[in-house]
């Protein structure tokens, strides 16, 4: 697979990303809180159990999306495996803040390529507004991202880093891992912000 595939498949993630993250780092994701269990277990078609844990997750990104990404396989059915995938890439793109860097950044941490991060065409709005269908519809249905949508927003995204994505063993999405996937973020972040361009655009 050369560079060009890589990012036409990472574009439109780092592109939905900005939301799933906005969504993901609210302090109540699914605003549950004050809210009837029953009501919202009805709308989110989740078993009522599964709300409280829902409603309690942790603060820290990595330990959060990896209490959530068991929680979402338990309550809603979605695989696994891309949840895994787009539950460690989630972690890598929240180090940068614009799609060519979350791209970049994708790029080097996860499958070790300096790629140009400029936009390759292909139907790049329209993958993303796909990506984002089911967040954006429970948002104009129930002015909140319900469990199911989150669900399987991330299993969109899992699928299509999966077309790119050569690991064949089983991913894991603890805490650890993502720890030490936003450690490596980080690192490749600043070692880019040091970088230094004299003004005819050469290295130094």
């Amino acid at each position: 697979m050369d560079d060009a595939e890589v990012v036409a498949a990472l574009r439109p993630f780092a592109r939905a990303a900005a939301l799933v993250l906005a969504v993901l780092t609210e302090p109540d994701p699914f605003r549950l809180h004050g809210r009837a269990i029953g009501a919202v277990a009805n709308i989110d078609g989740v078993d009522p159990k599964f709300l409280a844990r829902l409603g309690a997750l942790p603060t820290d990104l990595p330990s959060r999306v990896a209490a959530l990404v068991p929680l979402l396989v338990a309550s809603t059915g979605v695989d696994r495996r891309p949840l895994a995938l787009a539950a460690q890439s989630l972690v890598v793109s929240a180090e940068a803040d614009t799609v060519e860097l979350r791209v970049r950044v994708l790029a080097a941490v996860l499958y070790d390529r300096d790629v140009n991060a400029a936009s390759v065409g292909g139907d790049e709005d329209g993958q993303t507004a796909w990506l984002l269908a089911e967040l954006t519809e429970a948002l104009r249905r129930h002015s909140r991202v319900t469990v199911r949508a989150l669900a399987v927003t991330m299993q969109r995204l899992g699928d299509l880093l999966a077309t790119i994505d050569g690991r064949t063993g089983p991913l894991i999405s603890g805490r650890l891992v993502l720890w030490r996937l936003r450690k490596r973020a980080r690192r490749w972040m600043r070692e880019q912000s040091a970088v230094r361009w004299d003004p005819r655009g050469r290295q130094s």
